[in-house]
């Protein structure tokens, strides 16, 4: 019950920049600050790295981007990608939370640096120069929380970790399912398996550009900043290059999309393209081009093509990577007839349906958690009877 809980300041209940130690070369477990998604509690990947400074943590431990515009865009994680006293390192940015034995726990933590309560106060405590701003962390430290008590704590994380438990097995059934596309198209328009004993392509095939197979619809692009985002009930997804960036009050598009970054960070390691499959209303800013396909190439198929397809050849810059359209469209692709194509579509659309709903599902499981999230954390909501 409400009558239970205590007041205490956030450095109370928190160790915050907890010490750890990691000696300078050491080959450990990297969080770079791209690899978190926006509202997103799991890390989905991490880079193995010599360390040569930046924030230091172990699971459990809550990291928070302190820098603008990432923590409005709520990048902000629990770590889980560790081992047993293994200990990992990422961005300057972060600010790390460590729940206190016998003070806090560490589900009940996360959600509360996720809520309004502290979320909120952080943001407006930025200073510096614009585009650079940062948090203070004195200023969180010193922020006065209503805690409740230890088991009423492990009641409320416990009942939002539920349904972050299932989003994430849900993007792991999806992930899942696009491994077996991949597989597909990689058997039919790679390795010709259907169609060929000896791995050639069929004679009726031809080499082709993607400018011949992709729509590009880069013209109906709006970017809107960070004031104007601040503004906007959250409804319609806002994407940027690479990922989810925010939620607005409207939409540009309408249907099924892939996305394929034009500048800033476009492919990965190992050259491929960092693609967003999309389905639904959105918003898009200017970073990211905007693809359907043509000759008979549905949406899923270029996602799978591109997935399978190193680029690292076309993007240009120095300093920001950067695919322009004309280099885009100059990428050689396979071009088979269109009954292959329908073919195939036919025996991918299953998969892709069953991811759709599965997104479609985490998306009410998101709303509902960031729903019940303030009320659970003001104790609006009584969860002192619930027996988990």
């Amino acid at each position: 019950m409400k009558c239970n809980w205590t007041t205490k300041k956030l450095s109370e209940i928190a160790y915050i920049n907890p010490r750890e130690s990691l000696g300078k070369g050491v080959v450990a477990k990297k969080v770079p600050m791209d690899k978190l998604q926006p509202f997103c509690r799991d890390i989905p990947e991490f880079v193995l790295e010599e360390y040569k400074g930046g924030t230091k943590f172990r699971n459990g431990d809550t990291i928070m981007a302190r820098i603008t515009p990432c923590l409005e865009n709520g990048k902000i994680a629990k770590v889980s990608v560790l081992s047993d006293g293994e200990v990992g390192f990422g961005s300057t940015e972060y600010i790390v939370f460590r729940a206190i034995d016998g003070v806090s726990d560490a589900d009940f933590l996360y959600y509360l640096i996720c809520s309004p309560l502290v979320r909120n106060p952080a943001i407006k405590s930025m200073v510096g120069s614009s585009g650079r701003q940062r948090v203070q962390t004195d200023v969180v430290g010193n922020l006065d929380v209503e805690l409740p008590p230890i088991e009423e704590q492990r009641k409320i994380g416990g009942l939002l970790k539920a349904i972050d438990d299932k989003i994430e097995h849900n993007n792991v059934i999806n992930n899942n399912l696009e491994q077996q596309a991949q597989a597909l198209y990689k058997s039919w328009f790679i390795d010709f398996e259907p169609f060929s004993a000896d791995g050639t392509m069929p004679s009726e095939w031809r080499i082709g550009s993607v400018g011949e197979i992709i729509e590009l619809h880069d013209s109906n692009r709006i970017p809107l900043s960070g004031a104007q985002r601040a503004k906007m009930d959250k409804i319609y997804p806002y994407y940027g290059a690479t990922s989810l960036m925010d939620y607005v009050d409207d939409y540009l598009f309408d249907g099924i999309y892939l996305l394929l970054g034009e500048d800033g960070t476009v492919v990965d390691d190992r050259g491929f393209p960092i693609l967003q499959y999309i389905n639904g209303k959105f918003w898009v800013n200017n970073h990211a081009h905007i693809l359907t396909g043509k000759l008979g190439f549905s949406v899923e198929e270029l996602y799978l093509f591109f997935s399978l397809t190193n680029i690292k050849s076309i993007v240009t810059g120095a300093v920001q990577q950067k695919i322009s359209q004309g280099n885009l469209k100059s990428v050689p692709a396979i071009i088979p007839p269109e009954s292959v194509l329908r073919d195939f579509d036919d025996l991918i659309q299953p998969l892709f349906s069953e991811i759709r709903n599965l997104r479609c599902e985490n998306a009410n499981l998101a709303s509902l958690r960031d729903t019940l999230l303030p009320k659970l954390m003001s104790g609006e909501l009584d969860v002192s009877d619930i027996d988990l």
